[in-house]
């Protein structure tokens, strides 16, 4: 079932926290709230929740990303950056939610809770919901070395079962002319695009360093990498996740983003 929403103005989302100001990208002391927009470019409901998407993205303790999925792609429009592998992990959220399909937009918080991507007051309601929730919560740090950035998982007992470690490649900004489908005619602004992601391990608690190489984000279109720490494989829930740009300079939000 497809949601079809008013094009709304969305207000702004006022998160709290800081900005972490460690020489690694680490999450401050306050939890970092993952919020996944599953969206499309041929989905006429769906471009209130990219803003959506673009007011939360600098503000302090949240990481967004946006899936862009295929499904609409049989309406006219080929999604530029939709893939069959971000349909599937929505496929997967919504069957563990016990719901018996998907929609666009949909956004995901924290692999936990979900809510239609265009209704503000429901999203605040899924990240507070998120965030009064007690989990065990892994701190990994990123650290630029060079052509290579260093993943860093502490040692944690009590970990899940199943842990996987995800990296994920995306692009901060995108502008994409539509010229046929129910966007057709306008240009759209997209944030913190997925570009590649892959599992990188299972994790079992213990110590443990990877070397991602900055080339294989360059290559997929990248320019930041996030790193989701996930129960079960693909849609379990997110008890961790850090990120950086490939440039190695911290980020900070600033009133522009808002």
């Amino acid at each position: 079932m497809m949601y079809r929403l008013l094009n709304i103005v969305l207000s702004v989302f006022v998160l709290g926290g800081v900005f972490s100001s460690q020489a690694s990208f680490a999450q401050d002391e306050e939890r970092l709230t993952v919020v996944e927009l599953f969206t499309s470019q041929g989905c006429s409901s769906c471009p209130p929740a990219d803003a959506a998407l673009k007011s939360m993205r600098n503000r302090p303790n949240i990481l967004t990303l946006s899936w862009a999925v295929d499904y609409w792609d049989r309406l006219g429009w080929e999604d530029t950056y939709a893939s069959p592998s971000h349909t599937k992990r929505q496929a997967a959220y919504n069957k563990r939610f016990g719901r018996g399909g998907v929609y666009t937009p949909q956004m995901v918080i924290d692999g936990a809770f979900q809510a239609i991507g265009s209704k503000n007051s429901a999203i605040r309601d899924a990240i507070d919901q998120s965030r009064a929730t007690s989990r065990i919560e892994v701190k990994p740090t990123l650290t630029p070395a060079g052509e290579t950035i260093q993943l860093d998982l502490p040692a944690t007992e009590g970990l899940p079962k199943e842990l996987s470690v995800r990296v994920v490649w995306y692009l901060s900004d995108a502008e994409v002319q539509i010229n046929r489908g129910e966007n057709e005619g306008r240009v759209l602004h997209y944030t913190n695009v997925v570009r590649a992601s892959e599992m990188v391990m299972d994790w079992d608690g213990s110590a443990q360093s990877i070397s991602l190489k900055v080339a294989d984000g360059v290559s997929a279109g990248a320019d930041h990498v996030a790193i989701l720490l996930q129960e079960g494989y693909r849609h379990g829930k997110i008890i961790g996740a850090v990120s950086m740009p490939l440039n190695g300079e911290e980020e900070t939000s600033t009133a522009s983003d808002a």
